[in-house]
């Protein structure tokens, strides 16, 4: 697979590298130069980029929706703290033993997970998080149990957004060079039908076990820098799922099963959340539910897909190909 990424690095188009630049650029400066309120905000929209772009892999570009993913964010801001009090790591090592540890969780449930489908793998996913919760909640000794850990202060809010961001568009960019691998092209035939992937030579359990242990590493890094950053957190907090439902609205939103999605569904649904709060502080929940409605009822394949059928109609309008 890597021999594709590197070829596809050579075919990836020049926008693309442009973006990548001009978001490190960015990233680097204003991880300098900005205020402490607006890098907060960006730290947790680089965050939900990371989640939805972690979800699209095993429920965009697979299909296995997956209702139970803030456990592998919540496990890695308890696995982070743990490896730094409890081991003394320091917090670097420790922020990617958590990672490694929560892939490791992920490969492990993922031969009974993944041979539920549909519904059933939701459900299961969603039970999962929950066992995960009270199991953390009743590890008193290690966790701290439901009064949650405590860290000393170790980054502030500059370097985690830096982190942050920098891990969203690590993440995005890998995405992008991996559309015309095996690995992707593979998950897209799962998701059509998996029982002619079966039939075509493709190993769909090891390739679904791979897809679910990447969509796991990344969320546990991202809890890992933000707990880093807040020093504190509890069950509730950790694994509130209230965060897979925002991953999932937001990826739906930008358009799911692509790669620009989970960056722009983001983008736009945090923007306009934030907008709402600022300028209707009573009514903005209720403002924001009326708008996702319309947006599902006109937009029900997302953003990037819409955008795309504009540019495509254009095009053959024009008469080029």
């Amino acid at each position: 697979m890597l021999a594709d990424i590197i070829e596809n690095a050579k075919t990836l188009p020049r926008a693309w590298w442009i973006g990548i630049l001009a978001a490190v650029g960015f990233t680097l400066v204003y991880a300098q130069t900005g205020s402490p309120y607006y890098q907060s905000f960006l730290m947790s929209l680089a965050m939900y980029v990371v989640l939805c772009s972690s979800w699209n892999i095993i429920s965009g570009f697979a299909g296995y929706i997956s209702f139970g993913h803030v456990a592998f964010w919540g496990l890695g801001a308890y696995l982070t703290a743990i490896l730094i009090n409890n081991a003394a790591m320091p917090w670097p090592v420790a922020l990617i033993g958590a990672g490694v540890i929560t892939a490791a969780f992920a490969a492990l449930i993922s031969h009974p997970l993944l041979r539920l489908s549909g519904v059933y793998f939701a459900i299961a996913m969603l039970a999962m998080a929950e066992a995960v919760k009270v199991v953390v909640s009743y590890a008193r000794p290690i966790t701290g149990g439901g009064g949650g850990i405590y860290l000393r202060p170790l980054i502030g809010v500059d370097d985690a957004f830096l982190m942050m961001s920098l891990l969203a568009i690590v993440l995005v960019a890998m995405i992008a060079l991996m559309m015309k691998t095996r690995f992707i092209q593979s998950l897209l035939a799962i998701r059509n039908n998996e029982t002619a992937s079966d039939s075509l030579g493709i190993p769909t359990a090891r390739t679904k076990m791979f897809a679910l242990v990447t969509s796991a590493f990344f969320p546990a890094i991202a809890g890992g820098i933000y707990i880093l950053n807040t020093a504190f957190i509890d069950p509730k907090t950790a694994f509130d799922i209230s965060i897979t439902i925002n991953t999932i609205l937001m990826t739906v939103f930008g358009g799911i099963g692509t790669v620009l999605g989970p960056v722009l569904g983001p983008i736009a649904f945090m923007i306009l959340s934030e907008g709402l709060w600022t300028n209707f502080p009573f009514v903005h929940k209720a403002l924001l539910g009326v708008i996702i409605i319309l947006l599902v009822l006109f937009l029900p394949t997302g953003i990037v897909p819409a955008i795309r059928k504009v540019f495509t109609g254009r095009k053959v309008a024009r008469g080029t190909p």
